[in-house]
């Protein structure tokens, strides 16, 4: 990990990377909340789509995401994810902003910025030592030099807020076109309501609570295949990328709920990574492109009886996909991608080695194979996407309420895997909801205590999950059961 004073710069891998806005979580402090603004080669935001923040959380690209606000350990962060191999070529910078939404970030504890990738691997830290009066700081920059993406760590705050970033960047072209109230996360003392009806776009967090678990999927791994076709937005990609992780890998910062760490305990009690995490099969995600009907071979060395593994599709033009194993019955998906994104669990030959996948679509489609240490911390809080997902649960048993609406009527089905072994997730070990003509789906079930993985199966849906402790008060009531709101 690069450890960064202020002007000093830095390589970053050609990978996807997750940027956190951090600081102490100390009660009375201002809300900090976390922009991004893709700049051209004149320094200016081309217009609104630029700014991606959480009221704006995917740019058209696909390359910048807001992904929510995660809290743990005595830090609270804001993030984005940032996917550099699908920056279009016009954006030269991508600021990294925070804003300050109720004081100014001298009264902000511990404020740092840090870039990690999706293993959660640090690439760089830079603590703000210097803040005073300002509500606006650009914390740093990711900018292109030689071909390469860079870091520069850059401390510019503005009094004025908004006005004075707006005059460095583009004036009325961009910020102007959104209020400084709009860019601001609401305080945790003034969380709103749950929506009625699921939230439309997929990885769209909200606050239903003071705690509210990152919510998008992962983006693509820099590992990409030989294809005669991309998805718009990267380079082309006939010669496989090279990615090299940066040495003295450390843990992901505090505010990052990261796979296995995301449980919140029970008074006295610890919950550290499961028994079976240290076994699973470690591997850089690899990505394959491609268009239409293709073949692709995941040249990769799955030990016999292995754990499964984690399928995430992309499409462009058409929403549905089927990726198959020659020689199952069983698809690994064959279904509509509700936001042209899911990711399922792939269970490997049981002989282990390489694994061949037929994948067909009308248009261009993307699969990314990563470990199961990729799988979405499920923590308490609110957590909102659409199709297939996969999460971990590390902490102890809770209430899991379970909100989806298709107008399609689709199946929704969701499982969970337990085991003391990494063989035994090979399959699901419990039922949790099956609904096979579920337009709305209204359920409450009870997770154990973890670790365990919690799959959505089968979903054309938009879904709300809300993880509450459970009432030490009442009997355990196992299963499932209807709920309203």
């Amino acid at each position: 990990m690069t450890h960064m004073i202020k002007g000093a710069n830095a390589p970053v891998p050609a990978a996807p990377l997750r940027v956190a806005v951090s600081r102490e979580s100390v009660p009375g402090a201002p809300t900090v909340s976390a922009a991004a603004l893709l700049l051209d080669a004149a320094g200016a935001v081309r217009g609104d789509a630029d700014i991606v923040f959480h009221g704006r959380t995917v740019h058209p690209s696909g390359a910048v995401r807001h992904v929510g606000t995660g809290q743990g350990a005595g830090q609270l962060a804001d993030w984005l994810e940032l996917d550099l191999l699908r920056v279009e070529p016009d954006v030269q910078r991508v600021l990294i902003v925070g804003l300050c939404a109720d004081g100014t970030f001298g009264q902000v504890h511990g404020l740092y910025a840090q870039l990690s990738t999706f293993d959660g691997t640090v690439v760089a830290q830079y603590p703000i030592t210097d803040a005073s009066a300002e509500t606006t700081f650009v914390l740093g920059e990711l900018y292109r030099r030689d071909g390469a993406w860079r870091f520069r760590a850059v401390g510019q705050g503005y009094q004025d807020g908004l006005a004075g970033l707006t005059q460095d960047v583009g004036g009325a072209r961009g910020l102007t076109a959104v209020s400084p109230a709009a860019l601001m996360i609401p305080s945790a003392s003034s969380a709103v309501p749950l929506a009625t009806g699921p939230v439309p776009l997929a990885g769209v967090s909200k606050t239903g609570s003071d705690v509210v678990a990152p919510g998008p999927p992962s983006a693509p791994g820099p590992n990409v295949s030989r294809a005669d076709q991309v998805l718009s937005g990267p380079g082309p990609v006939s010669d496989p990328a090279t990615y090299t992780s940066p040495p003295s890998p450390v843990s992901a910062p505090a505010g990052f709920v990261p796979a296995y760490a995301a449980g919140t305990p029970a008074a006295g009690t610890s919950f550290g990574p499961p028994s079976w995490a240290a076994d699973f099969f470690a591997f850089e995600p690899c990505v394959y492109r491609g268009k239409g009907t293709k073949s692709v071979t995941v040249d990769l060395p799955f030990p016999p009886n292995g754990e499964p593994v984690i399928l995430e599709a992309r499409t462009e033009e058409y929403n549905y996909i089927s990726v198959k194993i020659p020689g199952r019955e069983d698809d690994v998906f064959l279904s509509d991608l509700p936001d042209h994104y899911g990711r399922t669990l792939m269970v490997p030959n049981r002989k282990g080695g390489p694994l061949t996948l037929k994948v067909s679509n009308s248009g261009a489609w993307q699969l990314t194979v990563l470990p199961l240490s990729a799988a979405l911390p499920l923590d308490f809080g609110t957590i909102a996407g659409s199709g297939r997902e996969v999460f971990v649960r590390t902490g102890p048993a809770a209430e899991l309420k379970v909100r989806a609406e298709d107008p399609h009527k689709g199946w929704f089905q969701m499982h969970y895997h337990w085991g003391d072994s990494p063989s035994d997730l090979r399959r699901p070990a419990k039922r949790l909801v099956y609904e096979w003509n579920g337009r709305r789906v209204r359920e409450k079930v009870a997770l154990p205590s973890g670790p365990i993985l919690v799959t959505i199966d089968k979903s054309r849906h938009q879904w709300e999950l809300t993880l509450d402790p459970t009432d030490p008060s009442e009997p355990s009531r196992g299963g499932r059961r209807a709920w309203r709101r």
